[in-house]
């Protein structure tokens, strides 16, 4: 058992895939196996569904109904990351359906935007950071709405290190090492490089 076990943790942080078929799409990142397992698609964001009374952030709905056309009901193929799971036991990894990377497509088509992870692999996240490049410039999705928000518009702080952003004058900001930070004027600037938003900063607008 115990050899069994280590062989699986082998496999899985050294890239290995394994197969199955979707039962149900949670949102525009996340979803479900018939085998009950619960997947997160690597190094995207998408904003969140609301539940428990909260209203759904803006393009929620929209990313997770693309994401039903491209996976619900069909067989997908699914290449672990290095870290293999997330703090929520959540598999996290690179998606495919037939020849299709989905993480790839749902950032290109602006229903989600990168989010840069220290240990995932550069190739593909280099691959999605380009997809988002292009979404930007053509203006997909949600990016019309995102881009001319007013939290969008002011200055922002990267940090070197994680690769998120804070507005600037937060106190999140204020702990960045001056070693590590990095200025932006805007948003743009930021995502074009490859920063995203910290989670806790919530650009995204609620649905009335």
């Amino acid at each position: 058992m115990f050899f069994v076990l280590a062989l699986f943790t082998f496999t899985a942080s050294a890239g290995h895939a394994f197969e199955g078929k979707v039962r149900y799409v949670i949102d525009g990142d996340t979803f479900i196996l018939e085998n009950n397992k619960t997947v997160r698609m690597a190094s995207i964001d998408t904003s969140e569904i609301g539940r428990n009374g909260k209203r759904d952030q803006y393009y929620a709905r929209e990313a997770t109904d693309i994401l039903k056309r491209l996976i619900s009901g069909k067989r997908v193929r699914i290449e672990y990351t290095p870290d293999h799971k997330d703090h929520y036991k959540r598999i996290v990894g690179w998606v495919y359906v037939d020849d299709l990377f989905v993480n790839e497509y749902m950032v290109r088509n602006g229903a989600a935007f990168f989010y840069y992870h220290k240990n995932n692999q550069k190739k593909l996240q280099n691959m999605i950071l380009q997809a988002q490049r292009r979404a930007y410039k053509e203006m997909k999705g949600f990016w019309p709405v995102i881009s001319k928000l007013e939290k969008f518009n002011r200055k922002w702080i990267g940090n070197k290190r994680s690769y998120r952003c804070f507005p600037d004058g937060s106190r999140s900001a204020r702990k960045i090492g001056k070693q590590n930070r990095v200025f932006f004027p805007g948003l743009e600037q930021a995502f074009l490089k490859g920063y995203s938003p910290a989670r806790n900063t919530n650009i995204w607008p609620v649905v009335r």
